[in-house]
């Protein structure tokens, strides 16, 4: 074993890197997907929803259309203000 204060090799230090670094990118992504697949699964199993949500549904979606078209059909002149500026603030220096 080596002693504690010995230094590591830039070459060795760059390997364990790109190693463990390739390792954690692999091992999400498939604990992603079985989550995912798990989820897929207990969805199709669930019953459909009632003809009363679906109506409330089918409502919300009717309204946000129509939100996004009062929206979408205001027009701003030429020139008008910003909505808002962002100025962000000096950090202050602490004792």
């Amino acid at each position: 074993m080596p002693k504690p204060s010995q230094r590591m090799r830039r070459r060795r230090f760059v390997t364990l890197v790109a190693l463990s670094g390739a390792a954690l990118a692999a091992a999400p992504l498939s604990r992603a997907s079985a989550a995912l697949s798990r989820a897929a699964v207990k969805a199709q199993a669930k019953h459909p929803p009632t003809p009363a949500i679906q109506r409330e549904i089918a409502n919300q979606v009717k309204s946000l259309a129509g939100q996004l078209q009062t929206i979408r059909k205001f027009e701003l002149p030429p020139g008008s203000p910003m909505a808002f500026v962002f100025k962000p603030l000096r950090a202050r220096r602490g004792r």
